[in-house]
């Protein structure tokens, strides 16, 4: 299994470009996976870069724009990147944000809309756990059963009503192998503790082999940090690479206390599983 950074809020490579968003590709039991899109204009520059040119199906891991905006706002650019779309079937929600002092909210969800995607791909939408590819699976609505307040500033509006986002559209996706999983997460709003639970009851006999992707662990206070953290070294998870919304903060503890078990994500990085 081999993942490929293609956005990332880092870089140091010439030619490509950071954003605030993740995408990745991921190539595993003879597909090559498209996850997320990042947020537009990284993304775009990212891709042609790296030469990537085609993909056998394109997740998207939640509607938020830094996970979908290079698609949603640049979808006539895409045109070397083709295959189906699957995601969950509240993608389309209306994401908000509430910044400390402002009156109104700021939209930021997905910028197009279910018609511009489907006049170019075939849409498959999905609640529970889903096989996309033999041994590959998304997750689904992912349960919560431990607080996580990294996200107090993030609204949805639903039927109408606007409150604290629940990210029901959140979900990650599974490589299953003989000897155990593959985790790839957007952003983890649900918190690293209740992915990493709901995956264990997905696949309770199953050992976690690397987890990727953003923690959201950037707004943590430094002891919720620290708590999320042991609960990783319990699970005595294989690599864990992150790096986007997780923070810098929150990845030097990280470092720190697993040492060469976690990688820091930077755009145009390959990682070998």
């Amino acid at each position: 299994m081999e993942i490929r950074i293609i956005t990332d809020n880092y870089v140091d490579r010439t030619g490509l470009l950071a954003e605030h968003g993740f995408s990745c590709l991921i190539t595993a039991k003879g597909k090559t996976i498209l996850f997320d899109t990042g947020q537009g204009d990284g993304f775009i520059n990212n891709v042609k870069q790296l030469g990537i040119e085609n993909a056998d199906c394109i997740v998207l891991s939640h509607g938020h724009y830094d996970h979908t905006g290079g698609l949603s706002k640049h979808i006539a650019e895409c045109a070397e990147i083709s295959g189906d779309i699957y995601a969950s079937k509240y993608i389309f929600e209306n994401h908000l944000k509430l910044d400390n002092g402002k009156t109104t909210y700021d939209f930021i969800g997905f910028g197009g809309t279910r018609g511009d995607i489907e006049r170019r791909f075939k849409l498959h939408l999905n609640k529970g756990m889903t096989e996309i590819f033999p041994g590959i699976f998304l997750s689904g609505t992912i349960e919560r059963t431990v607080d996580f307040d990294s996200d107090g500033k993030l609204f949805a509006e639903i039927d109408g009503i606007t409150s604290k986002d629940r990210f029901r559209d959140e979900q990650f996706l599974i490589v299953r192998e003989d000897e155990g999983i593959h985790i790839v997460t957007g952003c983890t709003h649900c918190g690293p503790e209740n992915l990493i639970n709901f995956a264990k009851k997905l696949f309770p006999d199953k050992k976690i082999l690397s987890l990727t992707g953003g923690l959201h662990l950037f707004r943590s206070e430094s002891s919720y940090i620290h708590k999320v953290i042991a609960s990783l070294q319990a699970e005595n998870i294989g690599i864990i690479a992150t790096g986007h919304c997780t923070g810098i903060d929150a990845s030097f503890v990280l470092k720190s206390t697993l040492g060469d078990k976690v990688i820091f994500t930077k755009a145009g990085m390959q990682i070998s599983y």
